[in-house]
């Protein structure tokens, strides 16, 4: 018995514990077929187009930032599959990449994975000094439901750390719907 009492301590203060690094209660975002969870402490914007969906997430602070992409059109193809990633994964890349180095800084690069809806997504860790902190962006992209998602976090090491509580609850909630699909119209009739 006095095992389970102390056990079940352990599970409420953990428990407490996560509350309390969400900010104690979480918000919901969902819109054309993209949801996921985030803490209420933090600010987000949709900047999303006719092409693409973008979600920007700020911590309350404004010092770790977290960007979901989601380009509208479906992937029906590993053709498609592959120009995506050109598209949304590695240009986006080579374009923080070079914003570091035009400004001096010499970035290095680590494959990474990380889970994404319960599978599996590839991505990319740039590092490099700023500000004479260590910091930069991690990438990562996986496919649900024929949409190509791309998750990122932008800041230093140390933000980035205070934002993992975010972090891991928007990449283990987000879901992606089907898109639509046409409905076919039966052949007219001949008479």
């Amino acid at each position: 018995m006095k095992k389970l009492s102390y056990l079940l301590a352990i599970v409420l203060v953990c428990g407490l514990l996560g509350l309390a690094q969400t900010g104690g209660n979480a918000k919901h975002f969902a819109k054309d077929g993209l949801s996921f969870d985030y803490p209420a402490s933090w600010q987000i914007t949709d900047q999303s187009t006719s092409q693409m969906q973008l979600i920007k997430l700020l911590r309350g602070d404004g010092y770790a930032e977290i960007r979901v992409r989601l380009p509208r059109e479906p992937l029906k193809s590993p053709q498609k599959e592959a120009e995506a990633r050109k598209l949304f994964q590695d240009k986006y890349v080579e374009q923080f990449v070079d914003s570091l180095q035009q400004v001096g800084l010499k970035p290095t690069r680590a494959e990474a994975t990380v889970e994404i809806a319960g599978g599996p997504a590839s991505g990319i860790r740039i590092r490099a000094i700023l500000d004479r902190e260590p910091g930069g962006l991690d990438s990562y992209y996986r496919v649900l439901s024929e949409r190509f998602v791309h998750l990122s976090q932008i800041g230093s090491e140390a933000d980035m750390n205070r934002s993992l509580d975010a972090w891991d609850m928007l990449r283990n909630s987000i879901k992606v719907e089907a898109p639509p699909q046409p409905n076919e119209s039966p052949a007219p009739k001949k008479p």
